[in-house]
């Protein structure tokens, strides 16, 4: 298991954390060695300033069930080229499917993905176009599929997803997904 740096770890912590840590570190060095002491801390304080300036970008429980819900009342055309542009804008290549299991192939790095988002309105996804994905993603032998929903999984689809190559994508995920694009791209998408 790879060990994680410190600053790996102050970064998933609130901001005030690594301030903190930098204020002890400060006052610790200033102790034994004061001319150093700025030196030493200034480290901390950049992390401090990077998560904070990161935690006001992202985006709040109110927000993202607003956005989920302006998702869920698009047209699925808008739906399906905010879905596209936001994998393209990761690195995959997407490319439209004919299938009725699934929506899009996308390719990165030689491995082939399946995303199923056709519906995104409904409130509770249940397992059956789960099922629909997970035949998809073994008949084609793709790395795994994505099933992608602005509602809920119903706890039968979760348990039939669980220890299978199938991500279910909703919630703050799929606002993080869309967010940019959906931003961005509001006078395009939003007709």
């Amino acid at each position: 298991m790879a060990k994680r740096s410190l600053f790996s770890i102050l970064s998933e912590q609130p901001w005030w954390v690594s301030a903190l840590v930098a204020a002890v570190v400060f006052a610790i060095v200033q102790l034994f060695f004061p001319p150093l002491a700025p030196f030493v801390a200034l480290p901390f304080i950049a992390v401090a300033a990077y998560v904070a300036w990161k935690q006001l970008r992202s985006k709040s429980p109110v927000d993202a069930a607003e956005r989920l819900a302006a998702l869920r009342e698009m047209p699925w055309e808008n739906f399906g080229l905010i879905i596209s542009e936001s994998y393209r804008r990761q690195g995959y290549a997407v490319e439209e499917s004919g299938s009725s299991a699934f929506d899009f192939k996308l390719s990165k790095n030689g491995r082939i993905t399946l995303v199923q988002c056709r519906r995104w309105k409904v409130n509770q996804v249940g397992a059956g176009p789960l099922r629909e994905l997970y035949k998809a993603v073994t008949r084609l032998e793709a790395y795994n599929g994505v099933c992608v929903a602005a509602g809920e999984f119903s706890a039968n689809a979760r348990e039939f997803a669980a220890g299978k190559p199938i991500t279910l994508l909703t919630g703050a995920a799929l606002v993080e997904l869309v967010g940019t694009i959906e931003k961005k791209s509001r006078r395009w998408f939003m007709s």
